[in-house]
């Protein structure tokens, strides 16, 4: 990992947070907003066919910008615990560098994935394939590719939530106990118990794209707020 100086990784903790806010978007952009039609792959509904293909192509662009986003925003956090950790190097700092280096990778590879393959569908029915029959064509190729770039991103989140969580209680981040929920393990938590609320208060389940973008934002708001501690540090 790239060691970012002490006055510029407030700058690139930002830099970071900004990336995985592009990431939640892209997210939030690659869904149908629509509960009508059949199922397709476990994932979509064929009204994807009615959504304008901008949306998508606006999706992979975020991905794009925010992935070297998120590796700016990892190497400033890696160099803060470098620097506060010193030589004492244990079991906590290795899982956190595990996740790093997977991290911005696997988030883009499994957000192009996923991208892209819509757009194979959205065309697929737009010339008339009957969703069943693209069901069956894009079904096996959707799960080998979804499941193995999402695995990466799994490890990934759970390396680096556990470390943050214990870098947070051992106070080798100086913050807030009840910070322990800024990762996407604790947003995970959050945005579920906000969605099942929600959705049984309205009985609308649009407010499950809240949740999409749960895991992005749980990175930013790890990354913001250590970017804050940071900036008292300069201070």
């Amino acid at each position: 990992m790239l060691y970012i100086e002490k006055e510029k990784r407030k700058t690139f903790l930002i830099i970071g947070f900004i990336g995985m806010a592009l990431f939640a978007i892209g997210d939030v952009l690659m869904q149908s907003f629509s509960n009508d039609g059949t199922d397709i792959l476990l994932m979509m509904k064929s009204s994807v066919k009615d959504m304008p293909i901008e949306r998508l192509y606006f999706s992979l662009l975020t991905g794009v910008i925010a992935a070297p986003s998120m590796y700016f925003g990892l190497c400033a956090m890696d160099s803060y615990l470098r620097d506060r950790i010193g030589n004492q190097k244990g079991k906590m700092y290795r899982c956190f560098q595990a996740g790093s280096i997977i991290g911005a990778l696997s988030f883009f590879s499994a957000h192009s994935v996923c991208a892209v393959l819509m757009m194979a569908v959205k065309q697929a029915l737009v010339c008339g394939i009957t969703p069943e029959t693209v069901d069956a064509a894009y079904r096996i190729p959707f799960l080998v590719s979804f499941i193995a770039t999402n695995l990466w991103v799994t490890v990934s989140e759970l390396c680096l939530s556990v470390a943050f969580i214990y870098f947070v209680l051992k106070r080798i981040i100086p913050l807030p106990k009840a910070a322990v929920l800024l990762n996407t393990i604790g947003f995970f938590i959050i945005f579920n118990a906000v969605y099942a609320l929600l959705t049984s208060l309205t009985g609308n389940e649009i407010i499950t794209l809240l949740g999409k973008s749960g895991a992005s934002l749980g990175m930013g708001a790890m990354f913001l707020a250590v970017a804050c501690v940071c900036g008292k540090e300069n201070e």
